[in-house]
């Protein structure tokens, strides 16, 4: 079935109904990544001030404070995802009907393809990825900038430094999902043919054993199978690859950082609490790339899902032109007609 590519009226509507659940999504992690700076800033206190004055009450003061705010940040990252498991229930609300009804008008535009479309499944994959950690990486990237911006105000080296290890880890990314684009569709399709297969010989079981078909379709099967494990260890190659990529560079970054620090503390141009907080404003910058890669197999599946309920859709929308009918009127016309009661057979 050709895909319109999110053309559809419906999908874009029932999206835009969620935009006011969106927006509060994007306050919250505004406010989420705010408070993330409080493990840097509570360590940049501490070996600046607590420990040169060997304070206890300060100390104390700024322990309370920063788990006041860890709990602000903790109760706010739980409301953000409740509010992302509301937002994809309403989505999957609005449109359930409507992906009913184009599953069961498939058949009648589509024709064999209709067996490769599932909307209510390509609907369920849009309403679990925005109930999950996925969508929190859309709102935690734009404030990469912002933490890199923080590292440079410690100091300008450390802010260089940090700003080219996170182009680096993102240039990554991106390469990643070029690379595994290809592997990503035909590991899509493969599963689609492997379910197929199945699904036919399900619904034709007594033809099957009758005509002794068990074992080329066991055969066919198992080809197909093994196609798409192919595929998919091609694509979890690339996936793991980046992660561990991903993974190496950024340990590898923050301890770089770690080194400049001490290097420009030992040359009196930082305090030491520069050394742990630009380390620490450094993992938590990366963290959304490394979220993104963790959710990267369900990101490129909602993608298909999305364009593949966006086609059906459209595709419903085009049968629902009704003709319009004379109105029914009521008139019996009987001939040779013979009444008799019940239990008798002949009329009286």
């Amino acid at each position: 079935m050709k895909s319109t590519k999110g053309r559809s009226l419906d999908l874009r509507s029932a999206m835009f109904g969620c935009v006011h659940g969106l927006v509060g999504v994007g306050v919250f992690s505004g406010l989420i990544n705010i408070l993330a700076l409080t493990g840097s800033v509570y360590m940049l206190q501490v070996y600046d001030r607590v420990l040169p004055s060997q304070s206890v009450p300060t100390l104390i003061g700024f322990t309370v404070g920063m788990l006041g705010l860890y709990a602000a940040y903790g109760l706010l990252d739980f409301v953000r995802l409740r509010l992302l498991v509301r937002i994809g229930s309403r989505l999957h609300k609005n449109l359930q009907q409507k992906a009913f009804a184009a599953s069961l008008s498939l058949p009648l535009v589509a024709g064999p393809d209709a067996n490769r479309v599932h909307p209510l499944r390509d609907l369920d994959q849009l309403r679990g990825f925005l109930s999950g950690l996925g969508p929190t990486v859309l709102f935690d990237a734009p404030w990469i900038p912002f933490y890199m911006v923080v590292i440079y105000l410690l100091h300008p080296a450390l802010g260089v430094l940090a700003t080219l290890g996170a182009c680096a880890v993102v240039f990554l990314t991106v390469v990643a999902e070029i690379i595994g684009r290809k592997p990503a569709a035909r590991a899509s399709e493969t599963l689609v043919a492997q379910r197929l297969l199945a699904d036919s010989g399900r619904r034709n079981a007594e033809v099957v054993q009758a005509m002794g078909l068990s074992a080329p379709l066991s055969r066919r099967w198992n080809e197909v199978s093994h196609l798409y494990l192919k595929n998919q260890e091609r694509l979890s190659d690339v996936v793991g690859a980046a992660s561990s990529l991903s993974k190496t560079l950024r340990m590898a970054l923050q301890s770089c950082v770690l080194g400049l620090g001490a290097y420009l503390v030992i040359g009196g141009e930082a305090s030491p609490g520069v050394i742990i907080a630009s380390s620490i404003l450094l993992g938590r910058s990366l963290a959304p790339v490394d979220v993104a890669i963790a959710n990267w197999r369900g990101f490129l599946a909602t993608r298909k899902s999305y364009s593949e309920l966006a086609a059906a859709l459209d595709a419903f929308a085009s049968q629902q032109e009704t003709m319009e009918l004379p109105r029914p009127k009521a008139e019996l016309a009987v001939e040779e007609l013979t009444v008799a009661p019940p239990s008798l057979q002949k009329p009286t």
